[in-house]
């Protein structure tokens, strides 16, 4: 009996060679997906604690003393009922919020403002949700042996590596001042070991920076990565987005079949048709009861400006050639426009023109 273990489980079924487009990365982030390095949250949460303590040392050794007197001065206390109790205790606990409440709130302070320049502010409940791939074998084999796994083992080896060779070197400047200790005073070994520990981790948090930094690199280029699509895909997310190609065709054609037929059914009362005569074709209509000035109720190029053509010999509306004329309204003018002030003088003479050739000669006032 031979065992066959199937390798494409753990491989993607399509090549993914497309930069993920917008709506991919927005779609992305409101799932939480976004580029971040825990690492380098954690270099800075660790520098600025190390930094804090170095720096305000005064501010944590006061109170630090404050409660140790507190705390042996009342080793015997007398405590006579409930209200003793408790207000022994409440002094015990207003003491340690005021030692570690500052120092938590900014450290709590830097790591969040780590994770908001990284990704900006985000809120996501998708994490939060069930969901049965993550209990699915092939997607947990997929995991321990994912890209991801191995680099989260080798950073942890790092870490271990780099606490070991910073303690180590560290541990080499000062081995003298061990012997030392023996004639030191209780402050003095308290001071020389807070300082030492202090140092030796500040040491570390600065050689972490170096870690945090690789790791940032690799988590955008995997980020990156994860969000690469298909040329399927993106047909398919052009479809959502745009519309099908085929539908909006479609509805193209048919606004432009109902806009002719509209055109059409204003065109016999045009006055006169202007061409070119074979590619456009403008016909106008004048009404100086309502309005100054003619307008283009019909034009076309080509097919549509001999079918406007066809339409007006069967109305028997008047069709003048006049090249330049006409191609001056096509191009300047929409269906429904006024024509241009430019051209009043020369549409006037093909009006006056129009009405002479219909004996009902009226002077044409285009104002």
């Amino acid at each position: 009996m031979r065992l066959v273990f199937d390798i494409q489980l753990f491989a993607d079924t399509a090549t993914k060679t497309e930069k993920a487009t917008p709506r991919k990365r927005q779609e992305a982030r409101k799932r939480g997906m976004v580029a971040k390095s825990r690492e380098v949250t954690s270099a800075f949460v660790l520098l600025i604690s190390v930094l804090i303590l170095k720096f305000g040392y005064s501010l944590f050794v006061y109170p630090l003393r404050d409660y140790s007197k507190y705390f042996f001065s009342n080793l015997n206390y007398n405590i006579q009922d409930v209200a003793d109790a408790s207000k022994l205790f409440a002094s015990i606990i207003t003491i340690t919020l005021k030692l570690v409440l500052p120092f938590c709130l900014a450290v709590m302070s830097i790591g969040i403002l780590v994770e908001w320049m990284q990704s900006g502010f985000l809120v996501t409940s998708e994490s939060l949700k069930i969901s049965f791939q993550k209990i699915n074998p092939i997607e947990g084999f997929k995991r321990i042996f994912s890209v991801n796994s191995i680099v989260e083992l080798i950073k942890s080896i790092l870490k271990i590596l780099i606490i070991g060779y910073t303690g180590y070197l560290y541990t080499k400047t000062f081995a003298n001042k061990l012997l030392e200790m023996y004639d030191m005073s209780l402050i003095s070994v308290i001071k020389f070991s807070f300082d030492s520990a202090i140092n030796l981790i500040l040491w570390m948090s600065v050689m972490f920076f170096g870690l945090a930094a690789i790791d940032y690199v690799f988590q955008k280029f995997q980020y990156e990565k994860n969000l690469m699509m298909t040329k399927e895909e993106l047909k398919e997310e052009f479809k959502q987005t745009e519309g099908n190609p085929q539908i909006k065709s479609r509805i193209r054609e048919r606004q432009r079949k109902i806009s002719l037929q509209r055109m059409f059914q204003q065109l016999p009362k045009a006055d006169v048709v202007i061409t070119n005569p074979t590619h456009y074709a403008v016909a106008l209509l004048y009404e100086p009861e309502k309005f100054d000035a003619p307008r283009v109720i019909a034009k076309g190029k080509d097919y549509i400006a001999q079918k406007i053509k066809q339409e007006a010999k069967k109305y028997g509306i008047e069709i003048v050639e006049n090249e330049d004329l006409a191609r001056s309204l096509y191009n300047m003018c929409e269906v429904g426009d006024f024509i241009p002030p430019e051209l009043y003088q020369a549409v006037a003479e093909v009006l006056a023109y129009v009405y002479s050739l219909k004996n009902n000669y009226q002077k044409v006032n285009i104002r």
